[in-house]
């Protein structure tokens, strides 16, 4: 399926303490800043009872670049705070290997 990319910002999370995951997922709904200008959706997970990952998808390359250093900035705020380690990457969608939702 053939279709047009996304721009996405990659945010991981690895806690060192599972046990304050919570705790750091109720700083986040507390603290969350305004969404970035471009935003159009973020998707959460639990990929382990120590592990995160989230993905935010902006409509344009440079809402992604605009907002990125914002992103990684609260991300490795909140991994300050409680015991996490965290990584930020860019990435683009596969125009031909992306199914999107079915």
């Amino acid at each position: 399926m053939n279709g047009p990319v996304k721009f996405c910002a990659i945010l991981t999370m690895r806690y060192t303490n599972k046990s304050l995951m919570q705790s750091a997922h109720d700083y986040i709904d507390e603290h969350m800043p305004p969404p970035p200008q471009g935003l159009v959706a973020i998707r959460s997970f639990h990929i382990a009872p120590d592990r995160g990952m989230s993905i935010c998808y902006f409509d344009t390359n440079e809402n992604l670049n605009n907002a990125f250093p914002l992103l990684k900035e609260f991300q490795l705020g909140v991994a300050a705070k409680f015991e996490a380690k965290a990584d930020a990457q860019k990435a683009i969608t596969s125009s031909q290997s992306d199914f999107g939702e079915v």
